[in-house]
């Protein structure tokens, strides 16, 4: 009997196309770059700006198709990608770093190990930030200390495990409104005075995909969760300057940890070695490419790329974690994730 995700995946790559090694177009060999959120927000906008400029620089010179498989915290899609994609080099994924790991988080329906895609590149980072809305009751991080109210997505999504987490180790009074579908559907419910504002996003890609916001100042960055502030967000405090105890330190550390690399490309396990280097060497002439370099400009998307073997090493040092440490935070994020 398949999984739920296993057939719905199968589903899914039978409903959009998704047999890759009979797509061509034009004579072309066909890449699906699967996008694991709705049109709209930060991963959607570096997945596209990739597909557009990747293929062309890359022997060959491939078709490459984005396309969109939202749910479950890109969970359907990293499954897909993992278990159901064509294992020939013309399937790769957007893979945020978060959703990549959360098999060894203790998420039973990853059913995947990040050791074993074949890493291609990530555009950048993940800043992760708390933001809040310029009417909302929010106008500092000790704000979150009071009842607020912040959007969420599936259980598994980073919007949505780490205002839970804050109020796990923190402290803070935030009420959660779960189930939006990305970071977009939360945008327009902060629009709408739905919710206060939302925790998990990237800065980098809300500069790309929502800059009036930041040009009408429409929103406060009010809290950074990372290891030391973003030279851009030099006011902004960080999520260790409110912790009260060295093993929260440690612990709230690791979920820095595993955002790093925050959009990675991958490729699925399996995929010849002589594929995964000619993405690679694609993916490391696109981001040296001018043109490439000319839309990201255009689009406020910052490139802070790092290579397949970068990611990797993140990776091991995460699965290397001290036992004690992980069961703590595998702990900590099933009760997040409920």
């Amino acid at each position: 009997m398949k999984r739920p995700w296993a057939a719905l995946a199968a589903i899914l790559s039978l409903a959009c196309g998704f047999d890759a090694q009979a797509q061509t177009t034009g004579g072309a060999p066909t890449i699906t770059l699967a996008i694991g959120t709705n049109v709209g927000g930060g991963y959607d906008l570096y997945g596209r700006l990739a597909a557009r400029h990747l293929g062309r620089v890359m022997k060959g010179a491939p078709i490459v198709v984005p396309t969109n498989m939202p749910g479950a915290g890109q969970l359907i899609m990293t499954n897909w990608l993992y278990n159901v994609a064509p294992k020939n080099g013309s399937a790769i994924g957007l893979v945020p770093s978060t959703t990549a790991l959360e098999n060894l988080f203790g998420n039973p329906r990853a059913n995947y190990d990040a050791r074993n895609f074949k890493w291609i590149g990530s555009l950048n980072g993940h800043t992760a930030i708390a933001i809040s809305w310029h009417a909302s009751p929010i106008k500092t991080a000790d704000d979150l200390f009071t009842d607020v109210i912040i959007g969420g997505g599936a259980p598994s999504s980073d919007v949505t495990i780490w205002p839970r987490l804050l109020n796990n180790i923190l402290g803070t009074k935030i009420k959660i409104v779960a189930g939006y579908v990305g970071t977009s559907q939360i945008a327009l419910a902060m629009e709408s005075g739905e919710v206060h504002g939302q925790i998990g996003a990237d800065w980098d890609g809300l500069k790309a995909s929502r800059p009036d916001w930041l040009q009408n100042q429409h929103i406060r960055v009010v809290m950074q969760m990372v290891g030391a502030r973003h030279p851009e967000l030099a006011s902004v405090p960080t999520v260790l300057e409110y912790v009260k105890t060295d093993a929260d330190r440690v612990l709230l550390q690791l979920f820095i940890d595993r955002l790093s690399y925050g959009r990675p490309l991958a490729a699925p396990p399996g995929t010849p070695d002589a594929e995964a280097q000619n993405l690679k060497a694609g993916f490391q002439a696109m981001i040296q490419d001018p043109e490439f370099r000319k839309e990201a400009a255009t689009l406020r998307a910052t490139i802070n790329p790092a290579r397949g073997e970068e990611i990797e090493a993140l990776i091991q040092k995460v699965y290397a974690t001290p036992q004690d440490v992980l069961g703590r935070a595998v702990q900590e994020l099933q009760k997040a994730s409920k």
